[in-house]
């Protein structure tokens, strides 16, 4: 049974959109001409095509699927519900990769964007990390940074026990990554609004903020979940990539395979490194704090 869908879509949104197509769909995909039509293409059972009145339309029998592999965030991001903090004037959103993985740097990455560019955001595929491919978020990242205003900050395994020592608490080391993040956005875009992932007490945040911007900030709202939100969605998935590029990094130095996370694999890993360049080499690609770090033959346990 063939089926129609119809969505708006802004200029910015539907070049997003046809980058993305362009890198994912497969070889025999049949681009054509329409008139009046900024582009027309056949794939996967479906007929798409995006019109310059900013009108798409999707047709087919494999309209269903197609909807859901490339539009579904686009669909999500028209239902205001999917997030607690509606998208109604100039926000950044910030969001951290790293935390729970035994290996590899701890990643901190905030995003400025406008309610005009949600379409956009929507368009890209951008949605929480934790839900979308390695694979698929490269070419995501490299996008939402060369489209908006962002900044990251990576603390690699060697700096991190650096700061680990000096601060035993995670939360204040994250609570330092974001604030700075957060602070150099904001003196770029002074009016904005602040949305972070909640990680630990909201004043850890604030409190920094208030220190290196001498006043405190507009609004900042700190809650769980707020990947849903589409700017800090974007945050996570340049966190992700970025913390990604740092572990394989890491895998690099210790000319081994590692393992993300924090689990049984991750041991085995750990041991086989160990064993090739001990505490030195552990100390360069491990969060030596971990439990994992208790099951190797450190001296100074």
């Amino acid at each position: 049974m063939s089926a129609t869908r119809v969505y708006k879509i802004d200029p910015a949104a539907a070049t997003a959109l046809a980058q993305r197509l362009r890198g994912e769909l497969p070889p025999d995909a049949d681009w054509y001409s329409v008139d009046y039509a900024r582009y027309a293409v056949k794939a996967l059972d479906a007929n798409l095509v995006c019109y310059t009145s900013g009108k798409l339309v999707l047709q087919g029998k494999g309209a269903d699927g197609f909807a859901q592999r490339f539009l579904q965030s686009f669909d999500d991001a028209r239902k205001p519900t999917e997030s607690p903090i509606a998208f109604d004037e100039p926000t950044i959103g910030s969001d951290e990769a790293g935390k729970g993985d035994y290996f590899g740097p701890l990643v901190v990455a905030a995003v400025y964007a406008e309610p005009g560019q949600h379409s956009q955001l929507a368009a890209m595929g951008v949605a929480d990390s934790k839900t979308l491919s390695d694979k698929r978020m490269f070419p995501m990242s490299e996008l939402i940074e060369r489209t908006f205003d962002c900044e990251v900050r990576v603390l690699m395994p060697e700096d991190y026990n650096a700061r680990w020592q000096r601060e035993q608490n995670v939360n204040h080391v994250l609570a330092d990554l974001h604030a700075d993040a957060l602070a150099t956005l904001l003196l770029r875009h002074p009016e904005s609004a602040l949305i972070v992932d909640q990680f630990g007490n909201e004043s850890l945040i604030a409190t920094r903020l208030r220190k290196i911007l001498g006043r405190a900030p507009r609004k900042l709202t700190q809650i769980p979940r707020a990947e849903a939100h589409p700017v800090v969605g974007a945050a996570s998935v340049v966190a992700r990539v970025h913390f990604v590029e740092g572990f394989l990094r890491c895998e690099e130095s210790s000319g081994t395979d590692l393992h993300k996370g924090g689990g049984a694999l991750v041991d085995e890993c750990a041991t086989h490194a160990f064993r090739i360049g001990g505490a030195a080499l552990m100390a360069k690609i491990a969060k030596l704090h971990f439990r994992n770090s208790e099951r190797l033959p450190f001296e100074n346990k």
